[in-house]
């Protein structure tokens, strides 16, 4: 089946990052609405394959509202405490690796010494990390990721609530018990809370290894250069 196969091709960053959180976030909407009835009667495998599908797609709808929502500025504030010279101010600790990470890039892309376009940068730092052993930082980048996406499941779902709320008291009774009701909500605000920190740590965790992840490809690159034969 062309679908399992797709299923089955999926890396494991794409299940945390996208399979996941919609599986999650569709899975609290199926308590909060009663669907029992649109899938009663449909092959179990029809169903599966729904359920997947749309919470892989679901997923990524959560990544772009996370996007949307959430700006980091870990990276562009290191950047900017390293050109005004207080790296004290930095959101990281600030060492050689990270003072010397906008010189190499100069060198690597061959970009003007005034170049400030620091979310330009990012991409192209990330994409050249994909060429190249080096790839913590875009591991961390996935979990980060997926923090984000699940912040975003769960302040997205207090909206669903209060739409559904609203409509209950308009005479429009949506909502399940209290139980379920109130289960859903407290996990949705444990949700917000304990994924805008998480996603906040590894935001800096990503930064970090980001420096030092180009710092010893470049390092790598220099040796490569300079060995026998060069």
């Amino acid at each position: 089946m062309a679908l399992a196969r797709s299923f089955r091709a999926l890396g494991f960053y794409d299940v945390i990052t996208n399979l996941v959180p919609g599986a999650l976030w569709i899975g609290a909407l199926i308590l909060l609405l009663p669907v029992d009835e649109l899938i009663q009667g449909l092959p179990s495998g029809v169903v599966v394959g729904g359920f997947l599908t749309l919470a892989y797609v679901t997923g990524h709808l959560l990544q772009a509202l996370g996007s949307w929502a959430d700006s980091p500025t870990t990276f562009g504030d290191t950047l900017t405490a390293i050109q005004n010279e207080t790296p004290a101010t930095a959101p990281i600790t600030v060492t050689y690796v990270e003072e010397s990470f906008l010189t190499l890039c100069e060198q690597q892309f061959t970009l003007p010494s005034d170049f400030e376009h620091y979310g330009k940068l990012l991409k192209m730092v990330l994409s050249y990390l994909e060429t190249t052993p080096y790839t913590r930082a875009l591991r961390f980048q996935s979990v980060y990721s997926f923090h984000r996406s699940m912040w975003a499941a769960s302040w997205s779902l207090l909206v669903v609530l209060a739409v559904l709320g609203g409509l209950s008291a308009l005479g429009h009774s949506l909502l399940p018990s209290i139980t379920v009701t109130g289960g859903v909500t407290i996990a949705a605000l444990v949700g917000v809370a304990v994924f805008w920190n998480r996603k906040n740590k590894f935001d800096k965790t990503f930064v970090k290894y980001l420096f030092v992840d180009f710092y010893n490809a470049q390092q790598s690159t220099v040796s490569g250069n300079s060995g026998p034969g060069s």
